[in-house]
């Protein structure tokens, strides 16, 4: 269960703070919140949309990431659970505010704020194209995405996700030359 700390940071406190933590912490606010830990099916999702990115990325062009690397949005540090960012990023910094798709793997606690919250924010980013949230239950995927066609004017993120259910979905990014096949994501997850 993810829980607000006794403690109120700014951003650049928080970023310093954060680094002599274990665990995984997001500020929202000026609230520090710790993070739930993870199933293992949480954990072998988020390893293979990592897989998958890094398998279709150009990488002279992009970089891809999991979970220890804060999005900035305003005073708000996120850790999504996998980012992609432009190639040629300094490797000491600590956060970005500049990612080009971010995923979130669903955990009961974090239904909420995945689903809700974070499209808001994220829809600030210029840069972002796109923002993934998936189950960790089943091949349900849903996806904010600039490109999508029920989206606002051309450029602009969508107000409501694409669903994308099923094995034989695919998750596309076109921006970002990735067409990601739930099958591989979810292959033996669901199916105990």
């Amino acid at each position: 269960m993810n829980a607000p700390l006794d403690l109120k940071l700014r951003k650049p406190e928080f970023l310093r703070w954060v680094q002599e933590r274990e665990g995984r912490y997001e500020l929202k606010g000026g609230i520090v919140t710790v993070q739930a830990g993870t199933t293992r099916g949480h954990a072998i999702i988020c390893a293979r949309f990592l897989s998958e990115i890094l398998g279709q990325l150009d990488r002279n062009a992009w970089e891809a990431c999991i979970a220890d690397l804060g999005v900035e949005i305003g005073e708000t540090v996120r850790y999504p659970d996998v980012l992609v960012e432009s190639a040629g990023r300094d490797g000491r910094d600590l956060s970005t505010s500049e990612p080009a798709l971010l995923v979130e793997v669903l955990s009961p606690s974090s239904v909420g704020t995945d689903m809700t919250e974070k499209p808001a924010e994220y829809a600030m980013l210029p840069t972002l194209k796109a923002y993934i949230v998936a189950s960790q239950e089943e091949p349900i995927v849903w996806i904010w995405s600039r490109g999508q066609p029920q989206g606002g004017a051309v450029g602009e993120m969508p107000q409501q996700p694409l669903e994308i259910a099923g094995r034989d979905g695919i998750i596309e990014v076109p921006d970002l030359g990735l067409a990601l096949s739930l099958s591989e994501i979810y292959r033996s997850i669901g199916t105990q």
